[in-house]
């Protein structure tokens, strides 16, 4: 995701699966990785919500 004026990264993204059986077991393997000075925080994005709906359970909010 980049900033709209600046261009520059916000410093996270949204990953999406075609197999959603395998987002917890992606979040918790990327979570805690270290991409060259970063360590990624992986997590289920909720759009504000407690719990994702249904039709979020494949996207994933990364980070940096």
């Amino acid at each position: 995701m980049t900033d709209r004026e600046s261009g520059t990264s916000k410093g996270y993204a949204f990953c999406v699966y075609q197999d959603v059986s395998v987002t917890n077991s992606v979040c918790a393997s990327l979570s805690g990785l270290k991409v060259g000075s970063k360590i990624l925080t992986v997590r289920r994005a909720n759009d504000g919500q407690t719990q994702p709906n249904p039709e979020q359970e494949s996207v994933l909010s990364c980070p940096a």
